[in-house]
């Protein structure tokens, strides 16, 4: 006996119904139904050898007929709809263009312990020792006559350039250890191990630099006169020269905007703008303080890193010009004495020995008298009031009396070495910061030694220019050793 329900229904019949109910919306009830059925009858027909009716009888009970399948009309597609082309603003150049809202993001300067970076450059070391001591000791012979009519004291004017050298060579030291790249370094990022995606944000550098300037802006209202020139105020009973101090600040600050604005250095305003309003600022300060000499010094190096750090071409040009043609204006139509009566002194200065040329005809003499080999140490006889300023301005005068001519060029033979190695750590700087903020420093400390000197032998006009590590000035010195404890500090991640 075939397996087969109460119906009659075989397998073959009932699969056709299986295939047909799936496509009705009931199709799962007409399945459910069968498979109960089918349990039924095989429970019926158990044993049983009755048969069940014919299969053409069962056949007709039921029509199968395949599913008619619904003809969808088929729908045209529509047509696309045009795209609306946007026609793109075009940004005007120059000042209807908002460039603030797009400056370029500033690198992330990661901070590495000292631990992990290596030694600093040895021969730098070596030769800022020998350039401090020697400093040191011609300073106390120069001041020598100066300190015991003033201070009642010989060696006044050396205790106290000692203490500022002691302070100065821990404060270089601890520079050195510590990274350089944290004066770029965002105040967010001190502490925090989270990843930043960008260096911008208020960092040591910006705060330096607003320091110093509000120190300028102090001296010229409450600053110590000495010599109808306001360059210097007294804090705490310490007296400071904030332009010192805004040497290295200015360092910093244009070497972290270089590298910040380098991919848009060829612009206008962060090519060149930028830098002449910086400019502008440290001059005028510079300018209510009649310090000429700082002046010159600002200019020089703003303007040579902005070189070193591809600026605007168009805009340098127009720098040079522009500094050409303010001098043309502040000797010809400004007339500023204090300027003319230099220039003037500059050309013959023997002409009025007696008042404007006393300083610079003096210094010529003190350095003649040398000759090869000096008259021997602490055997000047210019330091005895005849040469003014002798432990300042014009120290180096007196190495070359005392120490002859063989003593002046290794003053200027050890200038030479630390400029070498200066410019070596700037060419192998890790990073375009390090680089610009080392070629900063060196060129700063070589090109006052070389004015100073070409003031004490009248090759520029007299312009009140220390000698750095030798003349006195104590917060001139702290900045100094400062500026080689960064260095130092970029050499140990250069290579040298």
């Amino acid at each position: 006996m075939s397996v087969s329900d109460k119906k009659g229904l075989s397998y073959e019949q009932r699969k056709a119904m299986y295939e047909q109910n799936i496509r009705d919306t009931d199709g799962k009830r007409h399945i459910d139904k069968l498979r109960d059925d089918t349990h039924n009858s095989n429970a019926n027909n158990n044993g049983s050898k009755k048969n069940d009716p014919s299969k053409r009888h069962r056949a007709e009970r039921i029509q199968l007929t395949p599913p008619v399948r619904e003809t969808i009309p088929e729908q045209k597609a529509e047509p696309a709809p045009e795209k609306r082309i946007r026609k793109e603003k075009k940004h005007k150049s120059g000042r209807f263009k908002k460039w603030w809202k797009n400056l370029p993001a500033a690198p992330v300067m990661e901070y590495v312990p000292n631990a992990k970076r290596g030694r600093f450059d040895m021969p730098l070391f070596t030769v800022v020792i020998i350039l401090l001591v020697m400093g040191i000791i011609m300073m106390s012979s120069a001041s020598y006559a100066y300190a015991l009519q003033e201070e009642g004291n010989s060696f006044a004017y050396a205790q106290k350039q000692l203490v500022a050298a002691v302070v100065g060579f821990v404060v270089m030291i601890i520079l050195s250890r510590i990274d350089y790249r944290m004066w770029a370094r965002p105040f967010k990022m001190i502490g925090k191990n989270k990843d930043f995606d960008n260096g911008n944000g208020l960092n040591p550098a910006m705060v330096f630099f607003g320091f110093s300037v509000i120190l300028m802006i102090l001296v010229i209202f409450k600053g110590d006169a000495v010599a109808d020139a306001k360059r210097w105020i007294t804090i705490a009973g310490v007296q400071i020269q904030p332009s010192e101090l805004l040497k290295i600040a200015s360092i910093l600050l244009v070497a972290y905007l270089l590298q910040r604005n380098y991919e848009r250095r060829k612009e206008r305003i962060l090519g060149c703008l930028l830098y002449l309003c910086l400019m502008g600022i440290i001059c005028v300060l510079c300018y209510e303080q009649r310090h000429v000499s700082a002046m010159i010094i600002f200019c020089v190096l703003i303007y040579a890193m902005m070189i070193v750090g591809e600026c605007n071409a168009k805009g340098l040009i127009l720098l040079a010009v522009l500094a050409v043609v303010g001098v043309l204006i502040m000797y010809y139509v400004v007339q500023w004495d204090y300027i003319t009566e230099r220039v003037q002194g500059w050309l013959d200065p023997f002409s009025d020995m007696g008042k404007s040329t006393y300083q610079t005809s003096q210094s010529l003499i003190t350095i003649g008298s040398g000759n090869l080999f000096g008259l021997g140490l602490g055997n000047s006889r210019q330091k005895y009031y005849y040469l003014p300023e002798s432990q300042n301005d014009f120290v180096f005068s007196i190495i070359c009396e005392e120490l002859g001519f063989f003593g002046g060029m290794t003053v200027i033979l050890l200038f030479v070495l630390f400029e070498v190695r200066g410019f070596f750590i700037a060419a192998r700087a890790k990073d375009k910061f390090g680089s610009l903020v080392a070629f900063g420093i060196t060129l700063q400390i070589g090109l006052q030694a070389i004015l100073n000197i070409a003031v004490a032998c009248n090759a520029i006009p007299n312009t009140g220019i220390s000698l750095p590590f030798f003349s006195y000035g104590r917060s001139a010195l702290l900045t100094q050793l400062a500026e080689v404890g960064i260095l130092l500090s970029i050499s140990k991640d250069a290579n040298t």
